[in-house]
C-alpha cells in the first residue's frame, strides 16, 4: 500500500518492505556481484549510509537508484530497506539513470540504453532534446539507435556483454548493410584486436572485408575478386594486376597504377582479371 509514504515530503526516506520494490524497467547497468559483497559487507557493518530512490509504479515501486544496495539488503535477508521516494515518471526515471551512469563514466548496456531511447521518441520526444537530457550531442543518440536498428542480432548481444566489441564499433559496423558481412568483419575485429580508429580507417578507405574463393577452373587456382573491390580499386575485366606475398597476406595491386609509376612488372606475379 501506498498510504505510508504519501503522507511523507519528497526526498524524506521511507521504510519500505523489500518484497514491494521491482527492479528498473531497463537494466542499465547488470548487477556485479564484486560490488553487491562489498556492500553485503559494508551494511552489515555500518548499516545502509544512503537510502535508495524509488517511484511509485501502481501498488509497488520501481527502483531509480540504488540496484546494488537493494540486491545487498536482500541477501543479508534484511525485509526492510529505507527509500525515497520521488515522483519521477517512467521517462523521466529512465532519462536520470542515464545521466547519472554516464556523468559517472560507468558502463551501461548499449542495447537497453538504445531501446529506451527509441522508447521516448515513440512518445514523441526528439533526438535533440533526449541528447540535452542526457548530456550528450546527437550524434551520440543516433549512433546508439543504429546498434539497435542495423546491427545483427548476434553482434547486439555480444555488444551487450563486456567483451572486445565495443559500442562503437558496432556503431561502424552497422554501417555495413549485409548482416552476413557485419558478422565476417566483427570477427576479424576480434581477431585482430582492431581499434575503433583502425577500423574507421578501414572502412573509410575501402569495402570491408569479404571472403573470395579460390577456384578450380580446368587445373588453375581462380581467385573471385568480389566486384566492390572491383569498382574501388579500379580493375577493369581482362587487365592484369600485380600479386605479391607480404608475410601470411596476399596483396593484389592495380597493374596500371604501378605501371604510371614507371616500375616493372615481374611476368611470373601477373594475374588477368576476368
Amino acid at each position: 500500500m501506498l498510504a505510508e509514504e504519501t503522507r511523507k515530503k519528497d526526498n524524506v526516506p521511507v521504510d519500505l518492505e523489500i518484497e514491494s520494490l521491482s527492479p528498473p524497467t531497463w537494466i542499465l547497468r547488470p548487477i556485479d556481484d564484486n560490488i553487491v559483497s562489498e556492500l553485503v559487507r559494508s551494511i552489515g557493518n555500518l548499516g545502509l549510509l544512503q537510502p535508495i530512490m524509488v517511484r511509485r509504479a501502481g501498488e509497488r515501486y520501481e527502483v531509480v537508484f540504488g540496484n546494488h544496495r537493494l540486491e545487498a539488503c536482500r541477501r543479508l535477508g534484511l525485509r526492510h530497506i529505507q527509500a525515497i521516494v520521488s515522483n519521477l515518471s517512467k521517462d523521466e526515471s529512465f532519462i536520470a539513470r542515464v545521466s547519472e551512469n554516464l556523468l559517472r563514466n560507468m558502463r551501461v548496456n548499449p542495447i537497453e540504453e538504445a531501446e529506451g531511447y527509441k522508447m521516448l521518441l515513440g512518445k514523441g520526444w526528439t533526438i535533440n532534446a533526449i541528447a540535452r537530457k542526457v548530456g550528450k550531442c546527437d550524434s551520440y543518440i543516433c549512433e546508439r539507435l543504429a546498434i539497435l536498428d542495423r546491427l545483427d542480432d548476434s553482434l547486439r548481444l555480444k555488444i551487450s556483454k563486456e567483451g572486445y566489441l565495443s559500442p562503437s564499433h558496432g556503431e561502424l559496423l552497422s554501417r555495413i548493410p549485409d548482416p552476413a558481412r557485419q558478422r565476417e568483419v566483427a570477427g576479424l575485429i576480434e581477431r585482430k584486436r582492431l581499434s575503433v580508429r583502425s577500423l574507421e580507417d578501414m572502412l573509410n578507405a575501402a569495402p570491408p572485408p569479404a571472403k573470395a574463393l579460390l577456384e578450380d577452373m580446368s587445373g588453375s587456382c581462380c581467385l573471385r575478386i568480389p566486384d566492390e573491390f572491383v569498382e574501388s580499386m579500379g580493375l577493369r575485366r581482362g587487365q592484369y594486376v600485380y600479386v605479391y606475398e607480404r608475410g601470411k597476406k596476399l596483396i593484389l595491386e592495380n597493374m596500371d597504377n604501378r605501371s604510371r609509376e614507371g616500375r616493372r612488372m615481374p611476368k611470373r606475379n601477373l594475374l588477368p582479371i576476368r
